[in-house]
């Protein structure tokens, strides 16, 4: 099979069942009092046109989400197919209260692109829909549309399309009044559907099963959806950092606000020794995550061998590979000797570098990680922190952002894709104070984005209502102007980078 057929074909399509000549089902008896009833009148379960036979593991573990498809039109046929396929998941009580709007008319399309992008990318937008209260309690019309969706997507990977099953709707009611859905119908997803421009060779990484089951007693320990620090045992955030890097490079990318800060700062307290891009110093990097930052440090600063010091391997061989050459790996030092991957960090580094991780330990923990990070320097080594203040705007967009209703997960302030760990802005007195205790004093200072840049706006807003885009756009371009004021980037930027050294250092 090549990456652009369907699946091979190895079971024969179900076949209708018999009925009566009367026209009932076989496990109903002639007569019945439900009038008209018959094949014309209830699904029997028969595909609406040829489908190809599929192993069904093969569905499963080769289906991808597609997020770039041709503009070649999907046969109305093929969507009738998935859709059929879709009708037949299970639904509480078998009510089956979904009604599905298939889109293929461009200028529709466009009025819901409109709405969120996610809707503009694929020929055709399944807009999926259930009972607005049924069983709402128990969040049954969002299981009964949930399982729908996903037999529509194994449907179409058989079929040689693909699907991605789009929850950033925008606003939901006026995707429900675009395709005429009455209110009594609430808006559970759109799935969009075409022809993929590439299928992915492989998947992402899961977890193993044996991570996440368990038999007759949950035996481990939850994953907090909290993003306060202090719920977070180090085990709870090591293990979420390792299944965030299973997602890839796709979703661990830089963002233009993020990236443009760190190269001022580079630009502003470590300057480029000369232009050679044969490595001459050491860099370490500290607990770097999904190396956003280290991969865009390497690449301002070729003249640094850049390695990394991680809780886990798997992140540690992660963010190793992002830089040339590639990165040595050390093992974060744990109490529990077994624990340890790999030796820990010599003390022998001419930059080692702590961005935006402070924020996401508990409070306790905080001075013992900058300690960590200042012995691994050289005498006369220089420590890069970044962390966000507290005096910033950042808080109060969080409360803002947690005031209209958005994600409300864990949300890490230099990845917006949620979910990346738990995240504290931090008060500069306290940090001032945990480097002291450290050894080390503030040798320089850079205060970055006072104020919301244009693209984080954007980014932020991409699926809000056109009008509220134009407020939150008028009210930063207002602000934009505070930012040009003497001072004020320094006191109340958002990112704040600090050259530290050794306070008997040079």
């Amino acid at each position: 099979m090549t990456a652009s057929e369907p699946i091979p074909p190895t079971a024969p399509a179900p076949s209708a069942p018999a009925t009566s000549a009367a026209g009932a089902l076989p496990d109903e008896p002639e007569g019945s009092p439900v009038l008209g009833r018959g094949p014309k009148d209830f699904d029997v379960g028969v595909p609406v046109g040829p489908t190809p036979a599929a192993d069904f593991w093969a569905a499963v573990y080769a289906r991808r989400s597609i997020r770039k498809f041709k503009d070649d039109p999907v046969p109305r046929e093929l969507v009738e197919q998935v859709m059929h396929a879709g009708i037949w998941a299970p639904s509480s009580c078998n009510y089956q209260m979904w009604d599905l709007v298939a889109v293929d008319d461009p200028e529709v399309n466009a009025r819901l692109a409109a709405l969120s992008t996610q809707m503009g990318n694929a020929p055709v937008n399944i807009v999926v829909s259930y009972g607005r209260e049924f069983s709402e309690e128990s969040w049954a019309n969002i299981q009964s549309a949930s399982a729908l969706i996903q037999n529509m997507s194994l449907a179409a990977q058989v079929l040689g399309l693909g699907t991605f099953w789009i929850t950033q709707t925008g606003d939901r009611e006026k995707v429900r009044e675009v395709v005429g859905l009455p209110y009594d119908r609430l808006v559970i997803a759109v799935l969009a559907v075409g022809y993929p421009k590439f299928w992915p060779k492989g998947g992402p990484k899961r977890r193993p099963l044996s991570a996440v089951s368990h038999w007759n007693h949950y035996g481990g320990r939850p994953i907090p959806s909290s993003a306060d620090p202090k719920d977070w045992h180090p085990d709870d955030v090591a293990i979420y950092q390792r299944a965030r890097v299973l997602n890839g490079l796709r979703h661990n990318k830089p963002r233009a606000w993020e990236k443009r800060a760190l190269e001022r700062a580079l630009g502003e307290l470590l300057p480029p020794q000369g232009d050679s891009e044969t490595p001459t110093g050491r860099w370490l990097d500290v607990l770097p995550c999904t190396g956003i930052l280290t991969e865009a440090m390497w690449q301002a600063r070729r003249s640094y061998q850049f390695d990394v010091v991680e809780r886990t391997p798997e992140v540690a061989e992660f963010v190793g590979e992002r830089v040339r050459p590639r990165a040595s790996l050390y093992a974060w030092p744990d109490a529990q000797p077994e624990r340890n991957f790999g030796p820990p960090p010599p003390e022998s580094f001419d930059v080692v570098s702590l961005l935006f991780r402070l924020e996401g330990l508990h409070p306790e923990a905080r001075a013992g990680l900058l300690a960590e990070a200042a012995r691994w320097l050289k005498p006369d080594g220089t420590l890069l922190l970044g962390f966000v203040s507290k005096r910033s705007y950042h808080d109060t967009t969080e409360r803002l952002r947690a005031r209209r209703g958005g994600p409300r997960g864990v949300e890490y302030v230099l990845s917006p894709d949620p979910n990346i760990g738990p995240f504290e802005s931090l008060a500069p007195k306290d940090v001032e104070r945990w480097a002291a205790a450290a050894g080390l004093r503030v040798d320089a200072r850079v205060g970055c984005q006072a104020v919301p840049q244009p693209e984080e706006l954007a980014f932020r807003t991409r699926n809000f209502a056109p009008r509220a885009k134009r407020l939150a756009k008028g009210v930063a371009s207002a602000l934009s102007a505070l930012e040009r004021l003497p001072g004020i980037e320094a006191r109340y930027g958002r990112f704040q980078f600090w050259r530290l050294r050794r306070q008997n250092g040079k």
